[in-house]
């Protein structure tokens, strides 16, 4: 990755904390949230529409 390609993606992705991402989850109408999978910045959940 070049320092221009992360920089970008810096500017286009913003970084939430674990409880943030949690949050937004929930608020759009999903329960049973689990984090499945984390690796720097990056991760997975998993959740079911009410």
């Amino acid at each position: 990755m070049t320092p221009e390609s992360a920089a970008a993606m810096g500017e286009r992705l913003p970084v939430l904390s674990p409880e943030q991402d949690e949050k937004l989850l929930r608020e759009a109408g999903f329960v049973d949230v689990a984090l499945f999978y984390a690796a720097f910045t990056f991760r997975g959940w998993v959740a079911y529409k009410a």
